[in-house]
């Protein structure tokens, strides 16, 4: 075979080989400008499932939260105002016990006060005799100066009479009936009775030991009303009414700080202490309990207790026409609104907040919906919807040939 017809079929070989490779590429072109294309739609907006609560306006007390000591209203230190021997000790003078006004607490040995008194009497009846001597002497005196018919001075006159002996006996028996009164006092005193109803709080009174006036025989706390220090944040004492004139402060309800119990013992506010709190650095309001507040007809609620850690609720001012939200609602001073199917992200005025509830006084209407659902990433007018909404039909996706 020659040179030249080699060559010949070689080039015939590598037109063939360019002819399949144009007409691929070309068919390929054909089918891709001939195929169907489908058009594109922007993703569905989904409208995101909440909870919401229609809210209404109405009058609501601002209530505040405090914690303070049960005090008694009163407490002293029983000591006996003389001398003597403690005789006995009354059933009722034991610590913890409760007591009456004039129950005896402690009885000390009255025997020398007994002798004392009898002494006084029997002084005070000498004295008597000799005054009642003496006003004889009187009478017999003014009637020898009446038949001697002298002319005196005053002084004289005086002398002769007897004024001066007189004003003795007077002033005598004076002195004993004081002596008297006195013995009595010192007597009556050796029976140490309760001032007033309360609890024993400490005895340290014996029988047999000896005491004198400076003596602590024991502490009394009334249980006439229990007083607390309540601390509360100096900003939240506008909230609270304290007594002016005829106006009582507000009124509290005070329960254990560690219970759960149901219900409480009311009482009011006194007054504002005039120091605060060196831990916390918070105002001090003096609230009182009355005693009949701390007997509760609810068997199940425990009566207060001295040094008793409590909690204590004030019934404070009452806001008018405001919205109560709970505290979840409310998102920096936000609140989420429906507004018609889209979330408004509305900024409101908070007039009370607590750990339990907000009080709205701006921002919100009657009738308005308030999502109260927790959405991680809410962005303003995004659509929501709620159980008794409709949700939106999906639309298919058109298809161009």
């Amino acid at each position: 075979m020659s040179d030249q017809s080699f060559f010949k079929r070689k080039w015939v070989q590598i037109g063939l080989a360019i002819g399949v490779v144009a007409l691929g590429v070309i068919g390929s072109e054909v089918l891709v400008a001939t195929a169907p294309t489908a058009s594109r739609k922007p993703p569905e907006k989904t409208a995101r499932l909440v909870t919401a609560e229609p809210v209404k306006a109405g009058d609501y007390t601002v209530s505040l939260l405090g914690y303070g000591v049960v005090e008694p209203e009163q407490q002293i230190t029983l000591q006996a105002r003389v001398s003597g021997t403690v005789q006995s000790i009354g059933p009722k003078f034991v610590p913890g016990a409760s007591f009456k006004k004039g129950d005896v607490l402690v009885q000390l040995d009255n025997t020398d006060y007994r002798i004392e008194l009898q002494t006084a009497q029997a002084a005070l009846a000498q004295a008597q005799s000799t005054l009642t001597s003496e006003l004889g002497n009187q009478v017999v005196a003014q009637s020898d100066f009446e038949l001697l018919g002298l002319n005196v001075d005053e002084r004289e006159r005086a002398l002769i009479l007897r004024k001066p002996q007189l004003e003795a006996a007077k002033a005598t028996v004076q002195s004993a009936q004081a002596g008297v009164e006195r013995a009595k006092v010192n007597l009556e005193r050796t029976i140490l009775r309760a001032p007033f109803d309360g609890v024993v709080v400490s005895r340290e009174a014996s029988v047999g030991a000896q005491v004198s006036a400076t003596t602590a025989l024991g502490v009394l706390a009334s249980s006439e009303a229990y007083w607390i220090n309540v601390a509360v944040p100096q900003a939240d004492l506008k909230w609270i009414k304290f007594p002016e004139g005829k106006q009582a402060g507000s009124t509290v309800c005070v329960s254990d700080a560690s219970s759960s119990e149901q219900g409480c013992h009311k009482g009011t506010v006194l007054n504002l202490q005039t120091s605060v709190q060196d831990n916390g650095r918070q105002a001090q309001v003096l609230v009182e309990v009355p005693r009949s507040q701390n007997k509760s007809n609810n068997k199940n609620l425990q009566p207060l207790l001295l040094a008793q850690y409590v909690k204590v609720r004030f019934d404070g001012i009452e806001l008018k026409n405001v919205f109560k939200l709970a505290p979840a609602s409310v998102h920096d001073n936000k609140v989420w609104v429906n507004d018609g199917g889209e979330l408004d992200i509305r900024p409101v005025n908070i007039a009370f907040r607590s750990a339990e509830y907000v009080l709205i006084d701006r921002g919100l209407n009657d009738g308005e919906s308030i999502v109260t659902s927790n959405l991680g990433s809410p962005v303003n007018r995004m659509a929501i919807r709620t159980n008794e909404s409709t949700p939106p039909s999906p639309t298919p996706a058109a298809v161009k040939p």
